[in-house]
């Protein structure tokens, strides 16, 4: 019998300028259970322990979806961690992300990335670009608006009208 070759790596890739300082920046993104915090699609992150493994987090979606992700890597030197999606909704295997946040030296701004790395499950081969592109754009970039939102002054208080006879 012929074994199946292996599904090819798919990526997914997003990006943020953040108008504020790396370290700020670190301080509410490092916590592996912070999503909730900073991104609008995540309404909950709970620990979870099992034996023989890292740290666990369950992350509960908006739109009530759940994932089990463990935290593979912390780096507060580079201010970055990774982390593999173990169960959840997404027709994938093998996914691996990181999380990386940069200072901009020139402006005292922090570049925000966040990258992963997957296969599809068999049966769902044809949909790699799909996939790759729904999480860059539903879960990384609108995590990393959701991120620099925080960093955003503000909006001025206008003055209540006085009424007057």
């Amino acid at each position: 019998m012929q074994e199946r070759p292996e599904a090819p790596m798919a990526e997914a890739y997003a990006s943020q300028l953040i108008q504020a300082p790396a370290d700020v920046v670190w301080d509410r993104v490092e916590g592996f259970d912070s999503l909730p915090r900073w991104h609008p699609g995540v309404v909950s992150s709970e620990r979870v322990t099992r034996p023989r493994c890292g740290p666990l987090r369950r992350l509960t979606t908006r739109d009530g979806e759940v994932y089990l992700e463990v935290r593979l890597e912390h780096d507060p030197r580079s201010r970055s961690y990774a982390y593999a999606m173990l169960e959840g909704p997404l027709p994938v295997r093998d996914y691996v992300a990181k999380l990386r946040v940069t200072p901009v030296t020139a402006t005292g701004q922090t570049f925000v990335e966040w990258h992963a790395t997957f296969r599809l499950t068999p049966g769902h081969e044809g949909e790699t670009a799909a996939l790759s592109q729904w999480i860059r754009d539903e879960f990384f970039a609108r995590g990393l608006r959701g991120l620099a939102h925080t960093f955003l002054p503000p909006p001025p208080r206008v003055p209540a009208l006085e009424w007057r006879r």
